[in-house]
């Protein structure tokens, strides 16, 4: 299902499915800034990435000793979100552990998200909270993807990302099919920035990261969108052996809960 925050500048849509964003519209601009989730290049929109982000190559984890077969970047993306409440400004939702997600993951938690719109931002913010006796381990990242041309008379490679640091030459990482090509994703560790500008010159998309976040990817599959993706940690695609909870993975003790945000401007 489908819930709706609009104000004086912009509409923004949430689906219950995957708790993506389905649609984020200025009213004065015949924009839409989020992809749409055409399955011909890529179904997903802009998932949360939890409790892992990335997968071994063999998409096994060991979980308490045992192993489990894992979806890429964990479960949230094909999960079905509880509405827990809708405020003037806020949509919140929710998915705690079932049946379905400890076949993957043999841990106890619950997931809050809120989505905040204030004039041309949202602001989205997450809690994990552990139910377990004993320790929660995690991964945690985004993927959201903005529809790269925004608009009809631009091309892909139009378009830049600005950086608030030297993290690349310059600033800025000028986009284009055949970057993709030799970086599948392209990869930024322990970046300084905490601005990231999807921009064209005219139409600007300006994300804000957390301090928390350790890593910034960008990729596409050769397709009209580019996704900025602020993650805190990833595993290594090529260690099909280390035990999950030894892994570079967030911890939380019993009872503990755990906040992070980002956001992001559409201009």
């Amino acid at each position: 299902m489908i819930y709706t925050l609009e104000n004086d500048i912009a509409v923004l849509k949430v689906d219950t499915w995957a708790c993506e964003i389905a649609s984020f519209r200025r009213k004065d601009k015949d924009i839409e800034y989020m992809w749409n989730g055409d399955p011909k290049y890529w179904a997903n929109r802009n998932p949360l990435l939890f409790p892992h982000v990335s997968s071994p190559k063999n998409k096994v984890l060991n979980f308490k000793g045992g192993d489990y077969k894992v979806n890429n970047h964990g479960f949230c993306r094909k999960s079905e979100f509880e509405f827990v409440e809708q405020g003037e400004d806020y949509l919140e939702f929710r998915l705690c552990d079932s049946e379905d997600t400890l076949k993957e993951y043999p841990y106890h938690f619950e997931l809050r998200v809120r989505y905040v719109l204030k004039e041309n931002q949202v602001s989205v913010n997450y809690e994990v909270i552990n139910k377990e006796e004993g320790k929660l381990y995690f991964g945690f990242g985004q993927h959201p993807a903005f529809n790269c041309p925004l608009t009809g008379d631009r091309k892909f490679s139009d378009y830049w990302i600005e950086f608030d640091e030297e993290d690349v030459e310059g600033k800025r990482l000028d986009l284009s099919y055949e970057l993709f090509e030799k970086y599948p994703t392209f990869v930024v560790e322990n970046p300084k920035s905490r601005t990231f500008t999807l921009s064209d010159g005219e139409n600007k998309v300006v994300m804000n990261v957390d301090d928390k976040y350790k890593i910034f990817a960008v990729w596409t599959p050769m397709a009209p969108f580019v996704c900025l993706e602020p993650w805190v940690n990833s595993l290594d695609l090529n260690d099909t052996e280390t035990p999950f909870e030894q892994r570079d993975v967030v911890v939380l003790n019993e009872g503990e809960s755990y906040q992070i945000a980002y956001r992001f401007s559409i201009v």
